[in-house]
């Protein structure tokens, strides 16, 4: 296998619900990332596009009509979907073509328009569809899963609303310096435990609405293009994971979930970031910097855990003492978060990717860890779906 780097980044900044099309988001977060790694359009070999689920027929082909734009080169077009790790899958094929040598450079994106409310189920089927079976049986959208698994924490673990409190403030703080964020107020932790309940113990200010926003990354094996980069970023593993039997977390889409647990909670998540540690030769411990899922505030502190950053119950410990903040051992989410952003399906994960990578090329400004030398990007999905990226400058 080759070695990979990113060279070009770009990104549409992150909005709410817009009448624009995918592709004018999309044609901006491209056209970033050409422009960032100094190449032509014709100088792509293969694309990996996120379907943008909610756009039909025009949705599921993302890549072709993204290249009607820029032009029609032949190329080989992959669209791809994992649910909220679309982008996560994108990375991963268009690094494997590369470093398995069927193509030099490849670009990957994700662009989305959010629809207006929870996202809900995409059919009718209830025979063969379990989204839509836990809509017609119990309405129940995205947040109440989350909840009810942070209501099972507190029990467990003596997770107060404070500590889900903490999360937002520290979010805020960084979303106020990131110009790609769409959400800038800077929130204490009186506001945010005035607001209300969204899903108990989750209030609205805990919890990632669904956004707009688009992002797309340059990656490639050839020398002189990556000599030439302004401060490439090699891609040391990208992988992803699926979910194990016996796994005890009320898994979205889902009526019920193992009494006894067999597997680690969240276990694609588990799985993708154990692979990527295999793969890249580099463990939680050699982390600098780490962009997690910050769905709701519960999401923040369990996936310290199940990425191996800390003990199962010690992330609120981790948060209270301020070892997640920038400066600190371990930055988390430096970017403001999914809190500060809100879930743009198929472009979250790839911009995940492209803060970790920018942080490492030292052009996040106010929010800039100082000299981090590794990344890890760490996203997941609907019905067992979780990506990890690592990378290295």
């Amino acid at each position: 296998m080759r070695e990979v780097y990113i060279i070009g980044t770009g990104i549409h900044p992150w909005t709410g619900f817009s009448e624009k099309v995918f592709s004018d988001f999309a044609t901006v977060a491209v056209d970033g990332a050409l422009k960032d790694a100094n190449i032509e359009w014709k100088k792509i070999q293969s694309i990996m596009a996120g379907i943008f689920i909610y756009g039909g027929n025009a949705g599921h082909l993302t890549g072709q009509y993204l290249e009607s734009i820029f032009g029609e080169t032949g190329v080989p077009v992959v669209n791809v979907y994992n649910a909220c790790a679309t982008g996560s899958a994108a990375i991963r094929m268009a690094y494997n073509s590369v470093a398995a040598g069927e193509t030099d450079t490849a670009l990957a994106f994700g662009a989305d328009v959010s629809p207006q409310g929870f996202l809900t189920a995409k059919s009718d089927n209830a025979v063969q569809d379990r989204d839509v079976i836990r809509w017609k049986m119990t309405a129940m959208p995205n947040p109440v899963y989350w909840a009810l698994e942070c209501r099972k924490r507190m029990a467990k673990y003596g997770t107060t609303e404070e500590d889900l409190a903490l999360v937002k403030v520290l979010m805020s703080e960084y979303g106020s310096r990131n110009p790609d964020a769409r959400f800038k107020k800077v929130y204490t932790v009186d506001e945010v435990l005035k607001s209300v309940y969204v899903c108990d113990p989750l209030r609205l200010f805990e919890i990632c609405p669904v956004s707009t926003g688009a992002a797309a990354v340059v990656i490639t094996t050839d020398k002189e293009l990556i000599s030439k980069a302004n401060k490439p970023v090699k891609i040391n593993a990208t992988t992803m994971g699926s979910s194990m039997y016996g796994d005890p977390t009320i898994r979205i889409s889902a009526l019920s979930c193992p009494a006894v647990p067999e597997a680690p909670m969240l276990s694609e998540s588990y799985s993708a970031s154990r692979q990527a540690y295999e793969k890249s030769g580099i463990g939680p411990e050699n982390i600098d910097i780490l962009e997690l899922p910050d769905n709701s505030s519960w999401h923040y502190l369990v996936y310290l855990e199940t990425c191996g950053f800390c003990k199962e119950g010690e992330a609120d410990k981790m948060l209270r003492d301020g070892q997640t903040k920038i400066g600190a051992k371990l930055p988390v989410n430096p970017s403001g978060g999914f809190s500060s952003h809100g879930e743009a399906l198929s472009a979250q994960a790839i911009w995940q990717v492209i803060e970790c990578a920018n942080q490492l090329r030292g052009r996040c400004g106010e929010r800039q860890v100082k000299n981090p030398k590794v990344a890890m990007a760490q996203t997941y999905g609907l019905m067992g779906n979780s990506g990890t990226t690592i990378v290295t400058i």
